[in-house]
């Protein structure tokens, strides 16, 4: 056995289905590579995982009693659970059943009767995907417990200056995007960036899968912001960012990043369409500089508030600035 397949022996795999001959064939394929423990309906599935949380459950959709959308939800609407990948495994196949399952938060979806071979590279993925979540979010918590929310706050909003004036170092978009992605990683945010022209994505994560690039392309519409499960869904007119795993559970910082993310993303299109353009640098320093300048104001004025912080007028004052820059790129 390989150094590999050692490691995804240790994982275990929970199969969902109400078909007995579905299990055993699932439990066939899986058994030399992964633990794989088995439920034949939701509530058992749902026993299952509160016994022996899994590393990952595959799911079918069709189910009587509780259907797999259902127990999807579930599990996710639960922050002791909602880490764990959920792959859908169903004849329920059409583009607005796969979409369903993506929003009841189900990270992908493979069509009866699969493909083996796709089947475990769904799996991998998935299981790479959650290690690289989890990375993150211990970052995360670990950074948020060493700043109360008014020091976060700044700490945030200054890093959302450092990108913004950076950025405008980038001639290209591979180097716009990788300046992105860093971004991202130094808040512990996994995301999925699509160029919507070109239709090229990247991911923290390299691998980005075809759900995944289903759900952004059926919900773009520029200048939306949607929001399902831990995922939200940031979109401009040359590009759009899924955010993976927003902090759902902590509604200060989430509404926090939800206003800081749609500033960042629409400075990132700015700067796509200012590249593909080739315009002028310095015209497009001094557009930005009077909101890096309002940003460091913001900064300044929030370490000033100590326990005071009234975050709200803070979000109010960051839209107006937003709202101002937008009003001179029209």
């Amino acid at each position: 056995m390989t150094d590999e397949q050692e490691m995804a022996s240790a994982q275990h795999i929970l199969v969902v289905d109400d078909q007995p001959e579905n299990l055993t064939s699932l439990e066939q394929i899986l058994r030399y590579d992964y633990q794989v423990s088995l439920a034949a309906d939701g509530q058992t599935c749902l026993e299952r995982i509160a016994q022996h949380p899994p590393d990952l459950i595959l799911l079918d959709v069709d189910m009587p009693l509780m259907d797999g959308l259902t127990v999807c939800r579930k599990v996710k609407a639960d922050p002791a659970t909602s880490m764990i990948p959920i792959i859908f495994v169903s004849a329920l196949s059409r583009l607005s059943e796969r979409l369903a399952g993506y929003r009841a938060g189900a990270d992908d979806y493979v069509a009866k009767p699969y493909n083996v071979d796709e089947l475990l590279a769904k799996i991998r993925i998935a299981l790479n995907n959650r290690h690289d979540l989890e990375s993150a979010r211990e970052r995360a918590i670990l950074a948020q417990e060493e700043m109360e929310v008014s020091l976060a706050a700044c700490t945030e909003l200054n890093l959302l200056a450092e990108f913004i004036d950076n950025s405008l170092d980038c001639d290209d978009l591979r180097t716009l995007g990788e300046r992105l992605l860093d971004a991202f990683d130094r808040f512990g945010l996994r995301v999925i960036v699509r160029l919507v022209e070109s239709g090229h994505y990247f991911s923290h994560a390299g691998e980005v899968g075809v759900l995944d690039q289903e759900m952004m392309e059926s919900l773009y519409e520029n200048d939306k912001i949607v929001d399902f499960g831990h995922r939200t869904l940031f979109n401009a007119k040359a590009i759009s960012v899924l955010v993976r795993n927003m902090p759902v559970h902590d509604d200060t910082r989430y509404q926090r990043w939800r206003d800081n993310l749609k500033l960042l993303v629409e400075v990132v299109n700015s700067r796509i369409e200012n590249v593909q353009r080739k315009s002028n640098k310095q015209l497009e320093r001094e557009s930005l500089q009077p909101l890096i300048t309002g940003i460091h104001q913001l900064i300044e004025k929030l370490q000033h508030s100590g326990d005071d912080l009234n975050w709200d007028q803070a979000c109010h004052d960051l839209n107006r600035l937003r709202m101002a820059w937008e009003s001179q790129q029209v």
